[in-house]
């Protein structure tokens, strides 16, 4: 069998006002057409389906056709629950997506699971070559069965378990089995994750997917809200352990062999700009990495002036740029040109030490005369008499209250 691991599909998540569902469905296609060429069996994606619980309706749209479009050809689709999912939400529709192949996993039992698939729309249309076509099926049929864990993928003489745990905080650890408060939160994830892969079967390819946030660092920092949790929570019995939550592509560790696939599309201009998705090949017992072209990229410039600021969206027309600005302040069309380049995404104004040198000429001005520069930069006049008046008593207003 082969696997397509990936995860943090985030979708209906904005880069600041712009909207990326456009590009969440071109990487959809891409990830099919994918499928297609490496005749992939599952589609495996380990969490943050959606980037809010509670998601618009379009991003609950696109999920539901992405899901009917990645099962073409038979395939299996497993989505995971994420730090940024509601379990509850996401698999609110398992009825319908039982029937079709798809697992929404938001739990740790699955043992009323059973589902099957298969690798074409339909046998051969022949009634001549009736007996080539069951034959035909019986070889290519996919079958999920479930267990307390996980589900069994079998095509064939092949069978793949899959250990599915969601993103464990507190709420669900203590929906999914009683717990020992006495033990601490890695000691109890670690003993969640051991309970899920106890259905694996010596003679299966065996995967774990789950969405933790794993460090070699005992100091390291939270990352999107998850504590780092130590890499030894995870069991040894795995040949795979497909992770999500961290964007970028990392390993991290041989034994097992455990590795974050990273986002599909860049989603910070911090993160790396070539995306990928992991590919398994459970005879060989591969695992190879496949960069993926969808999605545009983003681009962090700096500029001094107007000029170099629509230079540089120039250069990258066809992507966001984010500006880091410490020239001269912008006049209003200047600002208005800017933000109405299509590459346009972010300003961010920077102190230069021209900037700061006017800030210290400035320090000695009234609260009026700051208010009288101010309004001439924005307006090209000055203020009349009674609008600084009414500035002026609301600023001794506010700072009384203060």
């Amino acid at each position: 069998m082969k696997i397509l691991h990936t995860a943090d599909l985030h979708l209906g998540k904005k880069l600041n006002k712009a909207d990326r569902l456009d590009e969440q469905c071109a990487l959809i296609l891409e990830l099919t057409a994918l499928c297609d060429a490496e005749d992939i069996d599952v589609v495996l994606i380990a969490g943050d389906v959606f980037d809010a619980s509670v998601p618009p309706a379009e991003a609950e749209r696109v999920f539901y056709r992405s899901m009917r479009t990645l099962t073409m050809n038979g395939r299996a689709v497993i989505a995971l629950a994420g730090n940024h999912d509601d379990e509850r939400r996401l698999c609110a529709a398992r009825a319908l997506a039982d029937r079709l192949g798809i697992v929404l996993a938001g739990e740790l039992d699955y043992s009323g699971y059973d589902a099957e698939s298969f690798s074409e729309a339909a046998p051969p249309p022949s009634i001549l070559a009736l007996a080539d076509a069951v034959d035909y099926m019986q070889k290519q049929r996919i079958r999920l069965s479930g267990a307390f864990g996980g589900v069994r993928v079998a095509k064939g003489d092949e069978k793949c378990d899959i250990a599915l745990v969601p993103y464990p905080a507190e709420s669900r650890l203590k929906r999914w089995y009683e717990q020992d408060y006495s033990l601490s939160y890695a000691e109890r994830v670690k003993l969640a994750l051991e309970k899920a892969c106890e259905f694996f079967d010596a003679d299966s390819y065996k995967i774990l997917c789950t969405h933790l946030f794993l460090s070699k660092s005992a100091d390291a920092d939270a990352l999107g809200g998850l504590t780092a949790l130590p890499s030894d929570v995870l069991p040894a019995s795995p040949d795979y352990v497909a992770l999500g939550h961290v964007h970028k592509h990392l390993k991290v560790c041989k034994s097992p062999i455990a590795e974050y696939c990273g986002s599909p599309l860049q989603y910070a201009y911090d993160e790396g700009r070539t995306k990928s998705v992991n590919i398994i090949d459970t005879v060989k017992r591969t695992v190879a990495q496949h960069v993926l072209a969808s999605g545009k990229k983003l681009f962090e410039v700096e500029a001094t002036s107007f000029d170099e600021c629509m230079s540089k969206l120039d250069a990258h027309s066809c992507e966001y740029v984010r500006i880091k600005y410490g020239g001269e302040p912008l006049g209003k069309d200047e600002a208005a040109k800017i933000r109405s380049h299509p590459a346009y995404n972010d300003l961010v104004v920077v102190s230069t030490q021209n900037n700061r040198a006017q800030t210290e000429r400035r320090a000695h001005l009234s609260d009026g005369e700051l208010f009288d520069l101010y309004y001439k930069h924005i307006r090209d006049k000055q203020p009349s008499a009674e609008l600084k008046a009414a500035f002026i008593e609301l600023l001794e207003a506010k700072n009384e209250a203060d």
